[in-house]
């Protein structure tokens, strides 16, 4: 498939055959030890009408390869994520379609976020210092296709101006057991907004760690994920995403 044009759109109605296509897609393209139940994302639909400035403003988004966006064949991607007052805007996923990648539908996602999170932000009365999100780096006991897909990824995020994380590794929940400690690492990527990169010391990378802590993942001091994250906590420091690949095999 080549895409002549891309066209990204936030669905308002529930039960949609557009809206279990981007299911499927999602269950396709996230890891299962990843992903949070599908019915936590469709609440971004369900809940529109209901947003206030004091609270998340969650957003559904979703690529179509072409203008018809009542057509579930035309869903090519999708981004989930949310502005958090009080701290900045987090994505959550962002997914694309084998037959419509490296066309440029991921950086089309990532920048449609980039902007709702700052039409949310100004709404809230709050400017918009950064947003936020993670991926799973594979190790050397993963297959050759994880690592070719995570070298094109890390293309993508410098390509949206994200930064890496350096000397950080979040220990996130594994959603597909159901033991309560059984984890999952994750490298976390940034990219400034209103606030200039050189801000973002050492001592505010930590700040902007346990803030994600407990405003997503609502750990708090003394909890597994919250002290698993940080008991070994180094001296952080944003970096090209292309730097991961020289750590990516070990």
């Amino acid at each position: 498939m080549t895409l002549s044009k891309i066209y990204c759109w936030e669905p308002t109605e529930l039960g949609t055959p557009v809206l279990a296509e981007a299911r499927s897609l999602y269950e396709r393209t996230i890891d299962v030890d990843e992903r949070i139940p599908w019915m936590w994302i469709e609440r971004a639909v369900g809940e529109r009408s209901l947003r206030r400035p004091t609270g998340w403003v969650k957003r559904l988004i979703l690529a179509f390869n072409s203008p018809n966006i009542e057509d579930p064949t035309s869903v090519v991607g999708y981004s989930y994520g949310a502005f958090i007052p009080g701290f900045g805007g987090y994505i959550c996923y962002v997914g694309v379609a084998e037959s419509a990648r490296g066309q440029g539908v991921g950086k089309r996602l990532f920048d449609a976020m980039f902007r709702a999170f700052e039409f949310d932000a100004s709404a809230a009365g709050e400017s918009l210092p950064f947003v936020l999100w993670e991926s799973y780096r594979p190790t050397a006991l993963d297959t050759s296709e994880s690592h070719e897909i995570w070298a094109a990824r890390m293309k993508l995020f410098e390509r949206v101006g994200g930064l890496w994380m350096e000397g950080v590794e979040l220990i996130s929940p594994d959603y597909s057991d159901d033991d309560p400690l059984s984890s999952v690492p994750l490298q976390v990527f940034l990219k400034p907004m209103h606030e200039p990169p050189g801000s973002f010391t050492s001592v505010r990378l930590q700040t902007v760690m346990t803030d994600l802590l407990e405003k997503v993942y609502h750990e708090k001091p003394g909890d597994f994920y919250y002290e698993s994250t940080l008991e070994e906590w180094e001296e952080a420091r944003l970096a090209s995403p292309s730097a991961t690949m020289s750590v990516c095999a070990q």
